[in-house]
């Protein structure tokens, strides 16, 4: 009878042992993917489950700017040394000992340090209080053999559902561990030599000017035909992945109007100040314009021809700026935006003596005085907004039917994050902005650009929404005096 006792509670230990080691394997590779989605909340490539300083999710501590490469197959970010709340050391050091632990806690596999440098501080192998043991390497993924190892690595884990994740990190998670990740994504997920490099750029958190080597290898990277996938485990795996910005160009039909709107020359008769049936289209057309770029502010130029009393000249042509510029205020445009003048004869377009110079010189003009206009940016983003896009083109037009015209790009950002990143995303937002103009033929000498990271707010920095706008460029209008 005893021994009938020491037999079912020695099953017993066996069968909870067995069902609790159960729990950390998996039917199927779907059933895989789904417990490590549920795990970690994160759908698609840009989403972190801890940030740069490690915080977040703590089953993670000891990893920062954790991300998804392949749901339940690969992982990518950094060794949260430098803001460690423990034994700091330097962030060019792998993995601390907790963070490799709580990767082993949660069934990974396997951990790839993306560097030559410093792993010899690190364990081969880490075994978590519960039993799971973690191997850890270092492979840089330089070279074709390391990639292609990698690759095979990651291959078998998409194949074998009782095969852990692995976790592809560097420093800090931006630069060589995004290298490994996009070649990855367009292994098994298709991605394209372009989708690869701007997945690339938009998640190593603005710190990619330069490295032309990495998006040149992301480029010219040809996926193995040994190891493809299915469609089925590629839905599965694959995370959500922003699509590349598409630039929006202006139609030359499009260009010729608006610089024809923007150089609007309103024609007056012989001495008078009634607006005449054709000019008010043509101011109708301006007005569409300002309620268009709300970001102007316009001065209204009275002129005359150079017959009769300068005297006469400067009142008429007072009279016909000021009517013009009571009709756009009627029209809905704010006063804050216009100024009015009369510079009687003073500005004349045909210096000839006859009745056609008369009509060219007596009208009105536009003159654009100011350009107020904000662009935001998402958090740690850099790259010129879509939505922007119709904005600036139009001040590319603006400058090119001005040459006076010149333009001062100022970069923000909100009060959160380290004081040098936010001074470097400032410039960097600048910098894409100014590159934005200037490759569509604006000469680099009319446009200047400048970073001021926090130094600035224009909104407050206690809410949410105030600190959305403070992710901001602003566009200034300089005259050439």
């Amino acid at each position: 009878m005893l021994t009938n006792l020491k037999q079912a509670i020695l099953f017993f230990i066996i069968l909870s042992f067995e069902t609790s080691y159960s729990q950390s394997k998996h039917e199927s590779v779907l059933d895989k993917v789904e417990h490590y989605k549920n795990l970690f909340d994160l759908d698609c490539a840009k989403e972190k489950a801890t940030d740069n300083r490690g915080d977040g999710n703590p089953d993670l501590y000891g990893t920062r700017n954790f991300r998804t490469i392949l749901h339940g197959v690969a992982y990518r970010g950094g060794g949260n040394n430098y803001y460690h709340s423990t034994n700091k050391r330097s962030n060019k050091n792998p993995l601390p000992n907790d963070g490799l632990k709580n990767l082993a806690k949660l069934s990974f596999d396997s951990a790839v340090y993306l560097y030559s440098v410093n792993f010899d501080v690190a364990p081969s192998k880490t075994e978590s209080n519960n039993g799971n043991v973690l191997n850890y390497y270092q492979i840089g993924g330089n070279n074709k053999k390391e990639v292609r190892t990698l690759l095979e690595m990651t291959y078998e884990s998409i194949k074998k559902a009782n095969k852990g994740p692995l976790y592809l990190h560097c420093w800090n998670g931006w630069h060589q561990s995004g290298y490994i990740s996009a070649l990855l994504l367009r292994q098994f997920c298709g991605l394209s030599s372009n989708q690869g490099v701007d997945y690339w750029k938009k998640n190593t958190d603005t710190w990619n000017n330069g490295y032309d080597r990495i998006k040149t290898a992301i480029r010219d990277f040809v996926p193995y035909s040994d190891l493809i996938i299915t469609d089925e485990t590629k839905k599965a795996i694959c995370p959500c992945v922003d699509a590349p910005t598409k630039e929006i160009e202006m139609e030359l039909s499009e260009k010729e109007k608006l610089k024809s709107t923007i150089l609007t020359k309103v024609p007056f008769a012989r001495n008078s100040t009634d607006i005449s049936p054709g000019a008010l289209t043509a101011i109708d057309e301006y007005i569409l314009l300002l309620k268009n770029k709300y970001f102007l502010d316009v001065e209204i130029g009275g002129h005359t021809s150079s017959r009769g009393a300068d005297a006469y000249n400067q009142t008429i042509s007072d009279k016909r700026a000021k009517i013009v510029y009571d009709y756009l205020l009627k029209e809905g445009i704010e006063a804050e935006r216009l100024t009015f003048k009369g510079y009687g004869e003073s500005e004349l377009l045909d210096l000839e003596n006859n009745k056609n110079a008369d009509d060219k010189n007596r009208r009105i003009e536009f003159k654009v005085t100011g350009v107020n206009l904000e662009v935001q940016f998402q958090k740690n983003q850099y790259e010129v907004p879509q939505e922007a896009m119709k904005q600036l083109l139009f001040i590319v037009e603006l400058l090119n039917a001005n040459s006076e015209h010149k333009i001062i790009v100022e970069g923000h950002t909100d009060s959160s994050g380290d004081v040098s990143f936010n001074q470097n995303l400032s410039n960097l937002r600048a910098k894409s902005v100014y590159e934005f103009i200037t490759k569509r033929g604006v000469n680099k000498e009319r446009i200047s650009y400048t970073g001021l990271g926090i130094s600035q707010p224009r909104y407050s920095n206690e809410t949410v929404e105030g600190r959305n706008k403070n992710r901001r460029i602003e566009l200034k209008l300089s005259l050439d005096k």
